[in-house]
């Protein structure tokens, strides 16, 4: 487990719930059951792939998951997830799918931000500064699997700080900004980027929750970009998302409230 799903587990049992954990790796799930007497579960698992499917089932089968297994994979998907908020009037940073080396990418503005349509911490993603440049990491990621031939485009925009923010149901438990670390541009802090807690704008913050609302989730972790032309956007949307380090720089413990909405739902 994480220090996430240990600080999680110990605010639950603090609070007296009766919980189990479940490694969903050693077990097998049985497919033709009626999902029986699980109670309410909170899909953890670092794997948004499996988190994702297991949920589906569990909900196929009446079970109330926090997240849904449905939107759990549409998050996961950041394609699919622009696209949604996009189409729920919610502003996203502009995003173009690339789905072959022979894409047309007229209209890219350079330097752009390469992405997988499925990725966490900043892994594969790749700053191009124009267009051959784009077309020989295309060329690159054409020799992988299937999903690794698919990618997104965007503008690079700023020096790549953003700002996470955390919401549970309709409340926005804590947010900081991330810069990046000297001589990087990602703000991922798993790759060395500095957080600080900051209050945001009540726009960011009603960005943040009308984000979460579209995508059907129960809580999230918001990532926003700021442009002096167009404010606030909604960069990416994470459906199982870390608060170590939010927790450390805000003082708000996170867990316990995660913990104590678990509950609230499970006595609905």
């Amino acid at each position: 487990m994480r220090i996430e799903e240990r600080l999680i587990l110990k605010e639950l049992r603090d609070l007296g719930t009766n919980v189990a954990l479940v490694n969903i790796d050693n077990i097998s799930l049985n497919l033709n059951d009626g999902g029986g007497d699980l109670g309410t579960v909170l899909v953890r698992s670092m794997s948004h792939t499996k988190a994702g499917l297991i949920a589906r089932i569990l909900n196929i089968q009446g079970v109330k998951t926090i997240n849904k297994g449905l939107a759990i994979e549409n998050s996961w998907n950041k394609a699919i997830a622009i696209s949604t908020l996009a189409k729920a009037g919610i502003p996203t940073v502009p995003t173009r799918l690339l789905l072959s080396v022979g894409t047309q990418c007229d209209g890219v503005n350079y330097p752009a931000i390469v992405k997988p349509v499925h990725g966490s911490w900043g892994r594969l993603v790749s700053l191009v500064g124009n267009h051959d440049e784009l077309v020989l990491l295309l060329k690159h990621k054409a020799v992988g699997d299937a999903y690794s031939k698919i990618a997104m485009i965007q503008p690079f925009i700023g020096d790549g700080t953003d700002y996470r923010v955390f919401i549970i149901g309709d409340e926005v438990v804590a947010s900081m900004v991330r810069k990046p670390s000297p001589g990087d541009w990602r703000s991922n802090v798993a790759r060395g980027g500095v957080a600080h807690a900051l209050k945001l704008s009540a726009d960011a913050y009603e960005i943040a929750i009308k984000a979460v609302k579209a995508l059907d989730l129960d809580y999230a972790g918001v990532d926003l970009l700021y442009s002096n032309e167009t404010g606030y956007m909604v960069n990416e949307v994470n459906a199982i998302p870390e608060f170590k380090g939010l927790m450390s720089v805000s003082g708000i413990n996170i867990a316990r409230k995660i913990a104590e909405y678990v509950i609230n739902t499970a006595r609905r």
